[in-house]
C-alpha cells in the first residue's frame, strides 16, 4: 500500500464522519426533548429513549476519535510527510497530547494497521448512528398506553 497516495484518500474518507456526527446530534436532541416534554411515556418507550441517548454518547466518542484521525492526517499532508516519518510524527503528536505512551524499543506501527483502525472507527460511528436512529424510531412508534 503506497502511503503517499493513501494519506489524502484516507483523510477524505475520514471526513465522511461529519454526516453521522451531525445526524446523531439531531437524534440526541430529539430524544432529550421527548424525554423532557412527553409526560405520558410508557416505561419501555422511556427506556428506549434513554438507550438512544446512551448510543448517541457512544457515537459522539467515535466521532471525536474519527475527527482526531482526520486532523492528524491533515497535519501530515500539510507537513508533506510520508512513510515511517509520517508514522513517527503521528505517534509523537499522540504522545505529546498524552493519548499514547511512547515506547522507545517498540517498532513503529505500519500504515496497514493504522488504516484498519481508522476504518474500524468510522464503521463503528456509522453503526452507532444507525442503532441510535433505530432505537429512537422504535421509542416513537411504541404504543403509549
Amino acid at each position: 500500500m503506497s502511503t503517499a497516495a493513501d494519506l489524502p484518500m484516507m483523510h477524505l474518507l475520514l471526513r465522511q464522519g461529519r454526516l453521522p456526527a451531525a445526524l446523531s446530534l439531531g437524534l440526541l436532541l430529539v430524544a432529550l426533548l421527548l424525554l423532557g416534554i412527553e409526560p405520558g411515556l410508557a416505561m419501555f418507550a422511556a427506556g428506549l429513549l434513554l438507550l438512544s441517548v446512551a448510543v448517541g454518547v457512544v457515537q459522539a466518542y467515535y466521532a471525536v476519535r474519527v475527527q482526531l484521525d482526520a486532523s492528524l492526517l491533515q497535519l501530515l499532508l500539510r507537513e508533506h510527510l510520508q512513510g515511517d516519518a509520517a508514522a513517527e510524527r503521528v505517534d509523537a503528536a499522540l504522545h505529546t497530547a498524552g493519548l499514547r505512551r511512547r515506547d522507545a524499543q517498540a517498532p513503529v506501527r505500519g500504515w496497514d494497521v493504522r488504516w484498519i483502525g481508522m476504518r474500524r472507527l468510522l464503521v463503528r460511528q456509522y453503526v452507532a448512528t444507525l442503532l441510535q436512529f433505530s432505537v429512537l424510531l422504535l421509542a416513537v412508534l411504541w404504543p403509549q398506553t
